[in-house]
């Protein structure tokens, strides 16, 4: 039960100093770009060029913000299914939809990521690139896998202790 409660303090830390900031930081970020283009001269795409339009810089920006509210969401579950681990009930229907749920999210955002970034590096720098190796979105995607296994994996125990209940 210690691990838990450490579990669930990081994770309330996490939401609370980077998550929360970054949703009220990113939405201003958003509104104001359309406003005043002379503030997209400070982002930097990671060793991309700058001399794309402003409409697609603008463009990547929104579709980068809305892939990163995507990560909070996952972690906004992740703190209220750990509520129900707190009150003892880990094989609650809801942990087992919300483990499910985590792990398709969790591979549509890193799908979304590794095109995302496909396309940034086609338009930027108008080259073709293919790293092998390990890459955070294969790892992310392994991650989302992991919670649907997870979640396959408590709706089995969930069935066994609904029948070792009947057979008492």
């Amino acid at each position: 039960m210690r691990k838990l409660i450490i579990l669930k303090t990081v994770i309330d830390f996490i939401w609370i100093l980077s998550c929360i900031p970054i949703l009220i930081l990113g939405f201003a970020f958003s509104i104001y770009m359309f406003f005043n283009t002379e503030i997209l001269e400070l982002t930097r795409f990671a060793g991309m060029e700058s001399e794309a339009p402003v409409w697609q810089k603008q463009l990547f920006i929104i579709v980068g913000y809305g892939i990163i509210c995507g990560f909070i969401y996952v972690i906004f579950l992740f703190r209220k299914s750990l509520r129900l681990f707190q009150q003892r009930k880990p094989f609650d229907s809801y942990v087992i939809e919300t483990y499910n749920k985590m792990g398709k999210i969790l591979i549509g955002l890193s799908i979304a990521s590794m095109i995302g970034i496909f396309i940034i590096r086609i338009v930027f720098t108008s080259k073709i690139e293919f790293t092998l190796g390990l890459s955070p979105y294969l790892l992310i995607m392994s991650l989302g896998l992991f919670f649907m296994v997870l979640s396959e994996a408590f709706k089995i125990a969930k069935q066994a202790q609904q029948d070792s209940e009947l057979s008492i």
